[in-house]
């Protein structure tokens, strides 16, 4: 990328990081300079594949529906503790949205990224590379492999994957600790779904500032 495309994901990141506000705010922008390098990494990517939609790789859209989003999944995520490492499994990757802002802030946490798609898969292992994350991709279908490539249980899922939201959740019980929590970035209608279906008994759906329908859904007592 340019030099002007370079500042011009800075200014947006700072923009969109002045959005957060409490605890969330403060460990984002702590960060700031590897989110900006995340976002320059995938808006040279999306030059030659599909990363994100033509739409989306706008630097202000990006920011503001991508990035802030998944940095407001900060929230729900398990508190950082003296010398504990959590585990994460992130399915449907993609373009590493929320799983790589999430890792990039939490270097507590060790992530599986789940991708179908080969390009993809082979753009996350280049950033997680490139920023030195604590992370791994898996290059296949969910649920259709039979064996995860790390031994479980997960104390956390996370997915974009609105549509099939709770299937991935019921489908990936067997991988999770007995007080795993599922993350899930989806609307209010799609939420109420994907609860009955992943068989929780405890969840809630929470807003995004700014956002009219988005929003982040948190299953428990699922496993």
């Amino acid at each position: 990328m340019g030099e002007r495309d370079g500042g011009d994901v800075g200014a947006a990141v700072a923009a969109g990081l002045a959005r957060l506000s409490g605890p969330v705010s403060g460990v984002a922008g702590a960060r700031r300079g590897e989110l900006v390098r995340y976002l320059e990494l995938l808006l040279a990517a999306n030059r030659t594949m599909n990363l994100v939609s033509a739409r989306m790789a706008s630097v202000d859209v990006l920011v503001g529906e991508q990035l802030v989003d998944s940095l407001h999944g900060l929230s729900f995520l398990p508190g950082p503790e003296d010398g504990r490492r959590f585990r994460m499994l992130d399915v449907g990757s993609g373009g590493g949205f929320p799983a790589i802002p999430l890792l990039i802030c939490r270097p507590d946490v060790d992530g599986v990224l789940v991708e179908s798609t080969g390009k993809k898969a082979g753009f996350l292992e280049r950033v997680i590379r490139d920023l030195g994350l604590t992370g791994r991709v898996w290059n296949v279908r969910f649920p259709d492999s039979p064996e995860s490539p790390v031994n479980p249980p997960f104390d956390l899922l996370t997915t974009r994957a609105v549509a099939h939201a709770g299937r991935i959740v019921r489908a990936a019980r067997p991988w999770m600790a007995r007080d795993a929590r599922a993350v899930l970035w989806t609307t209010g209608e799609l939420f109420a779904a994907a609860r009955s279906e992943s068989g929780a008994r405890a969840g809630a759906f929470h807003g995004v500032p700014g956002a009219e329908r988005r929003g982040i859904g948190v299953l428990e007592c699922f496993t």
